[in-house]
């Protein structure tokens, strides 16, 4: 009798890691959860994604149960479940029961157990597997079932399940690949609509998606361009620092920290001004989505960026007026931006050395700096770098 139940449990290992390696390729997770039930037909099969920036935890796959039933744990019973934080401290790729997630004794005193689960019936005990987890993500998958049966129901999944655990790791992290280069957040009306170049990233300033004018930007300006990674870069370093502490702040949910942020630099005669602005996923419409939920971040940052050509006139007037400098003095400021030696700035500006250096006195006495760079430090103040 063992032998043969062995033999089963290899046949279905066999089965379904053919169904899990073709989920790597096209990530059909539900063939993978149908393929599950047929070992316990009577089982509810359950594939979650679990964001630290979500609210609750997402169903990627799943059969056996009713929509009615994820109607209502959307609608009130996710931001409940008691299991999250479970799952946190569980052992990654070893095949547990759900008791030993989550002993039946404090489960039976939650409302998500006695409003939601119990009276569904046939889904109280669960066997389960932890297949991924990293700093925010991970991914279960559990088969639930009539608790009056655990016991059989746990010893003839349990291997099943640990066998399948490390071919669904890699699967999950080649549907992370093909899934980054499937850029669709924010629908396409949206982003079509936006005339201005427009990105959406996550809280790591990686691209999940971007229009049409941000991508000739890209294409046609180093000054904003896609790095390895799909990592949104800079030409400007200052600029780049200020731009990942937004993302990561309208990304956090921090409280104070979702509003918009703003960043801005010079390159050249271009000032390039960027918002950046939190937009909150609805995560309801990635359910049974397989893997695209455990990718997609509960909250995002669309970014919009604009640029103006930066009429030079503009600056000497702003210090001029700030420091009373004559027009070439203003001249010889703004030059600094541009750094080199006072003759390689005379060269520059087709003026003699000396007169470049008695305009650059003249600045410093007015301006009450002795040096260029607390010269450049009061222009930069006033105009912001070139880039």
């Amino acid at each position: 009798m063992g032998a043969q139940v062995s033999d089963s449990i290899e046949r279905a290992i066999s089965r379904l890691g053919e169904l899990v390696d073709a989920a790597a390729i096209a990530p059909h997770w539900q063939e993978v959860c149908r393929g599950i039930q047929n070992v316990l037909p009577d089982g509810r099969v359950l594939m979650q994604g679990y964001d630290a920036s979500a609210p609750y935890a997402t169903p990627l796959a799943g059969v056996g149960w009713e929509d009615i039933d994820f109607d209502v744990y959307f609608d009130h019973y996710a931001a409940l479940n008691p299991w999250i934080p479970a799952w946190a401290d569980v052992p990654i790729l070893r095949s547990t029961l759900s008791d030993e997630v989550l002993p039946r004794r404090i489960l039976e005193r939650t409302e998500f157990y006695n409003d939601w689960i119990k009276p569904m019936g046939g889904a109280e005990s669960a066997s389960g597997i932890k297949i991924v987890q990293d700093r925010s993500r991970m991914a279960t998958l559990c088969v639930h079932y009539d608790q009056r049966r655990a016991e059989k129901s746990h010893d003839a999944l349990a291997p099943i399940l640990q066998a399948l655990a490390p071919r669904m790791r890699r699967a999950l992290d080649c549907n992370r690949a093909v899934l980054r280069n499937h850029r669709s957040m924010l629908g396409v009306s949206l982003m079509r609509n936006l005339i201005d170049p427009a990105l959406v990233l996550d809280g790591d300033c990686r691209i999940l998606d971007l229009n049409a004018a941000a991508q000739d930007l890209n294409e046609s300006d180093r000054s904003l361009r896609l790095a390895a990674g799909d990592r949104l870069v800079l030409g400007d370093a200052e600029a780049q620092a200020k731009l990942a502490l937004a993302v990561a702040a309208v990304c956090s949910r921090r409280p104070g920290s979702i509003g918009r942020h703003d960043v801005s630099f010079r390159q050249g005669p271009e000032r390039f001004s960027l918002s950046v602005l939190p937009v909150t996923q609805n995560l309801r419409e990635y359910a049974f989505a397989g893997a695209a939920g455990l990718f997609i971040p509960g909250t995002i940052a669309l970014v919009i960026v604009r640029r103006e050509l930066v009429d030079a006139s503009v600056e000497l007037d702003a210090l001029r007026q700030r420091f009373d400098l004559s027009l070439q003095e203003a001249r010889i400021a703004l030059a600094l931006r541009d750094g080199g030696t006072v003759a390689e700035i005379a060269l520059r500006l087709g003026m003699a050395y000396e007169t470049a250096r008695v305009h650059l006195k003249s600045a410093f006495a007015k301006t009450d700096t002795h040096r260029q760079r607390e010269l450049l430090a009061l222009v930069l103040d006033t105009t912001g770098p070139r880039g």
